[in-house]
């Protein structure tokens, strides 16, 4: 057996991919953001038009295609199944432990350092918890870690190579997310004289290359982007090329947030490994000594400084820097400058555990969270006891791989108990198989409400549904269409008569009414029900 765990830790993108593969099939695409993104792709396959890419009907700008791309290419493979999209992000995310290990070897250290980063990335919490999500910046983190493998090309003087490198990682970045994918490497390579010889020798001749690199990343996401736009129109252009570029930064249209709040939520985002590794200040000396270690710092926390300032603010934007993280402590750990201490992860582990395990009692107090009552303690015991087994043998436990496989298998409990608890309140299939059954059979369809396109891929619909934001569009759509019906979520739209349809969704409730019911009724709402809805909003 000690060989077969030798074998494992040797190789962490198998034990990561073993634990992360159950959430690939059991957890549905997610609301509002997964769905989103699916249904695009899904009216990309179903248009034929893969140059611009629409929801709902409507150009849909906020995103360069290369996820939707990807998610067409996987489905010529697999078929249309929303899991496609979670094993393309599980391949991103095992691709970039891979890219890890080769920088780390790349920068002269020692395959030891190397598997080291591999699992302190492996470990981040918030790699654990977006490693499999439908979304694009697992996939952005791929493409920055191609491109860095191209800056050290060209850092170490292999200029050809490294302009051909960084310019595809750079442009495929920018399809995949925009041009902000160059904020995303820029720090590192502009870093460079602090890390390589090469590039603190002969500076001209290595920024020059790097100029290079960036106007062959741009040719590439031109190319895409001019035929789109002449596609497109002259609003599609104007978004594609300035709102959501240069709007994002200076007024972005969601997630505004003060400038220190990633300074705020970076420490969490790192855990386990605040709470677990250890080290001597009289050590810094040597470590900062490392190329590696300098790369590692100055690259993500010059890039974080970066976003402080651009209006608006996720904690998973910063996905595609967070590896510079773990090949400094990765390389410091190899080095002996910090060491591995599970004792406070153990009673962590316990300490949320015991809390998961009360949830349910909890979150049946309060209506939105009724849905908790269905999660099994169980699972938080589970949890639990794992932090008990992991605090008894604290003192044999020194490897890194320890705490990232107890990270990994602490999120996959708690998705797992998500999955079993909530049931269908966040699996949009069930009202998304009415709408489709109600477009099949030519019944008029109108949502209250922006729906985000959450029944397009779910429903698998040929047709958008279209939505008014206010009772008076509405009551206007159904004098025209007295034979159709209603869709609304009930916590935003809760109208008094009795709907045809009702499904728990979101915390609530999604229903669909008959628009003689609801002329019958004079559109009355229940008492504290709101009356308008918000303007969809550019997501980010």
């Amino acid at each position: 057996m000690k060989p077969l765990v030798r074998a494992l830790l040797d190789r962490p993108w198998l034990p990561v991919a073993l634990l992360l593969l159950p959430v690939v099939f059991a957890l549905p695409p997610l609301p509002i953001d997964e769905t989103r993104y699916l249904s695009v792709a899904w009216e990309m396959r179903q248009s034929g038009d893969v140059l611009v890419p629409h929801l709902n009907g409507e150009l849909y700008a906020q995103k360069p295609p290369l996820l939707f791309w990807l998610i067409n290419a996987g489905w010529s493979v697999t078929g249309v199944a929303g899991w496609t999209g979670r094993a393309l992000a599980l391949a991103c995310s095992l691709l970039g432990l891979v890219l890890i290990r080769r920088i780390v070897l790349r920068l002269g250290e020692s395959e030891a350092a190397a598997r080291h980063a591999m699992w302190i990335m492996a470990g981040i919490a918030w790699f654990a918890l977006f490693s499999t999500a439908i979304m694009f910046d697992v996939l952005l983190a791929a493409c920055v870690l191609v491109a860095l493998l191209g800056v050290l090309d060209l850092a170490d003087g292999r200029i050809a190579r490294g302009v051909l490198v960084a310019g595809f990682g750079i442009g495929l970045g920018v399809l995949a997310k925009g041009p902000v994918a160059l904020l995303d490497i820029v720090f590192a390579a502009a870093s460079a004289p602090l890390w390589s010889a090469t590039a603190r020798d002969r500076p001209g001749r290595y920024y020059g290359a790097f100029a290079l690199a960036i106007g062959l990343g741009a040719a590439i996401a031109l190319a895409w982007a001019i035929p789109a736009a002449l596609r497109g129109g002259a609003a599609y252009a104007d978004a594609i090329f300035l709102k959501q570029t240069f709007g994002r930064v200076t007024e972005s249209f969601a997630h505004r947030r003060p400038g220190w709040w990633y300074a705020l939520i970076l420490p969490p985002m790192l855990l386990p490994w605040p709470l677990v590794l250890r080290g001597r200040w009289a050590d810094c000396r040597a470590a900062w000594a490392r190329p590696a270690i300098r790369l590692g710092l100055v690259w993500p926390l010059a890039t974080v400084f970066a976003f402080s300032f651009v209006s608006g603010k996720q904690g998973h934007y910063l996905l595609p820097v967070l590896p510079g993280f773990a090949i400094a402590l990765g390389v410091a750990l190899a080095h002996g400058w910090l060491r591995v201490r599970i004792g406070l992860l153990a009673v962590g582990i316990i300490a949320a555990g015991l809390l998961f395990a009360a949830l349910p009692s909890w979150g049946g107090a309060r209506a939105h969270l009724l849905w908790l009552r269905a999660i099994w303690p169980g699972w938080g015991i589970a949890a639990a006891i794992a932090g008990v087994g992991l605090w008894l043998a604290r003192a044999r436990l020194r490897e890194a791989a320890v705490p990232a496989l107890a990270m990994l298998g602490l999120v996959l409990i708690f998705k797992l108990a998500i999955v079993q608890g909530t049931g269908s309140h966040y699996d949009p299939r069930a009202i998304a198989a009415e709408v489709r059954a109600l477009q099949d059979r030519g019944v008029p369809l109108m949502q209250i409400g922006w729906h985000h396109g959450v029944y397009g891929f779910a429903g698998r619909l040929s047709r958008p549904v279209p939505f008014v934001l206010d009772l008076e569009a509405l009551r206007a759509w159904a004098a025209a269409h007295p034979d159709g019906r209603v869709i609304a979520l009930e916590q935003r739209f809760d109208f008094r008569a009795e709907p045809a349809y009702r499904t728990a969704f979101r915390g609530g409730s999604a229903a669909i009414w008959r628009v003689a019911d609801l002329s019958a009724d004079g559109f009355a709402l229940e008492s504290g029900a709101g009356g308008a809805a918000a303007a969809p909003a550019d997501d980010e």
